[in-house]
């Protein structure tokens, strides 16, 4: 009987403290209406498909033959990139915010896989009447632009910033990503979402940490808790983060490879990979940045783009 009281007794402790948890730190869903004024400009539209108003941004020269369409990582979105675009005006700029992700929001079929979320980018391509681009994307987005790089013609070039795809095999040191992917404790964040643990994460996805700013992390704070955002998050958490890298030799555009060496969530050890597999590539690594190289040092990764592209 005492076990059993034991038992007992430690279960309602648990519960007591959940239940405070959720009282005292309960983070609640902002409104996309909200988050509108300030997170769109005069150059941000939005594309009816699959039921979601997808967010983006095409900016810079329309006569532009061959433009960039850069792709986000998990738990970002379009605004990445912000200070990259500023950099590459000569280039026609075109980003969005993921399914999942941003302005977006949730698909309302749950439906994140990579074969969707490629075949939302290519009709967005189309509805712009971009017939050929490159195909640019960090982390996640860095998986989906190889994987639209295997199945669309559309692309003719691609980089690869920090790019997910294979299975490192190593646990990655992000806490947010970390906590995210234990049961019980990831059902806790779609309610409780303290700022300190997205700060926290931003300083492990930076190779310094005191770039991290204050807007920074309300950005990242903000629109993860756009209503149905952190539900996505974790649909998308129960789809594999790597792909089939032994299709990666068919990839006969060329490439290029940013990374950070000092990336804790995919270890730089990771570019080697691609480079190995891609055949026509550069590899550029930065031995004092971290995870998200265009948002820490974004005039180095400019500078890097516009090089490779006068070869």
């Amino acid at each position: 009987m005492k076990i059993v009281k034991r038992i007992i007794l430690v279960v309602f402790s648990i519960i007591f403290f959940l239940t405070l948890l959720i009282i005292i730190f309960r983070t609640p869903d902002i409104s996309p209406e909200k988050l509108l004024p300030k997170y769109t400009n005069a150059a941000s539209r939005f594309f009816n498909i699959q039921g979601m108003q997808v967010h983006y941004r095409d900016e810079g020269p329309v006569e532009d033959s061959l433009p960039i369409l850069f792709i986000h990582g998990t738990s970002s979105s379009l605004h990445t990139w912000d200070s990259l675009v500023v950099l590459l005006p000569e280039k026609r700029c075109i980003r969005l915010d993921l399914p999942g992700f941003g302005l977006t929001g949730p698909h309302p079929a749950r439906n994140y896989s990579p074969q969707n979320t490629n075949l939302i980018i290519d009709e967005i391509l189309q509805h712009l009447k971009v017939d050929s681009c490159i195909i640019a994307g960090n982390s996640l987005g860095g998986f989906i632009a190889w994987s639209y790089a295997l199945g669309y013609q559309r692309a003719k070039k691609m980089i690869l910033i920090d790019a997910a795809g294979f299975n490192s095999g190593t646990k990655g040191k992000n806490l947010a990503f970390n906590l995210a992917k234990i049961p019980v404790v990831n059902q806790l964040l779609k309610i409780v979402t303290p700022r300190s643990i997205v700060r926290k994460s931003l300083e492990q996805s930076y190779g310094d940490p005191t770039k991290v700013t204050d807007e920074l992390v309300n950005r990242y704070f903000e629109l993860n808790c756009r209503t149905g955002n952190r539900q996505a998050l974790l649909d998308r958490f129960r789809l594999p983060f790597s792909g089939d890298t032994n299709r990666l030799k068919e990839i006969q555009i060329p490439a290029l490879i940013i990374w950070g060496q000092k990336d804790q969530l995919i270890p730089y050890s990771q570019a080697d990979k691609f480079e190995a597999m891609l055949p026509h590539n550069q590899k550029i690594i930065y031995p004092e940045l971290g995870h998200v190289p265009m948002e820490e040092s974004p005039e180095r990764v400019a500078f890097s783009i516009r090089n490779w592209l006068k070869q």
